[in-house]
């Protein structure tokens, strides 16, 4: 675990490989590097849990933006904690256009320094990590509970 998350600005970010359910509900493993190698920006968003209410008013969110980020070379990545199980009827159930990343043990999040082992969560952060596979902006929520960023505003920090 790193010691804070401020100290991947500009570094190359922690790669990972992690189960993803896909829009439709199938799901398969990704792979952030992949996202470098095809020369798309990567838009991280760790959230603490499918069905609660911050997170149901934020990954919908990013989710009506899909189209907006993939005409700006982007790609929208959610994670959290949850099982691949758990996301298929989240994403099912909200009808979601972004792949939901499974990061049961929370190694991810602590990768990046957003993991609450003692809340068994992550904090709510964005991570956008640019065709050269470095963290390029990241915000961090205070308040677990609160969004206080929207996709747009997130979008605007793309290229």
């Amino acid at each position: 675990m790193i010691a804070s998350p401020q100290a991947l600005l500009n570094q190359t970010a922690p790669d990972f490989t992690l189960n993803a359910v896909q829009p439709g509900g199938l799901w398969q493993p990704v792979t952030l590097s992949s996202y470098a190698a095809a020369g798309r920006w990567a838009v991280l968003v760790f959230y603490p849990l499918d069905f609660s209410p911050g997170c149901t008013a934020q990954v919908p969110d990013y989710s009506r933006h899909a189209a907006d980020f993939d005409a700006a070379g982007a790609d929208v990545l959610c994670i959290s904690r949850d099982s691949v199980y758990t996301h298929r009827a989240w994403s099912r159930e909200l009808g979601l256009q972004v792949p939901l990343l499974a990061d049961m043990n929370l190694a991810v999040a602590a990768q990046y320094g957003v993991a609450l082992p003692d809340q068994g969560c992550a904090r709510r952060a964005i991570f956008v990590v640019g065709p050269d596979g470095r963290v390029r902006w990241l915000h961090l929520e205070e308040d677990p509970t609160e969004v206080t960023l929207s996709a747009r505003e997130v979008l605007a920090q793309l290229p």
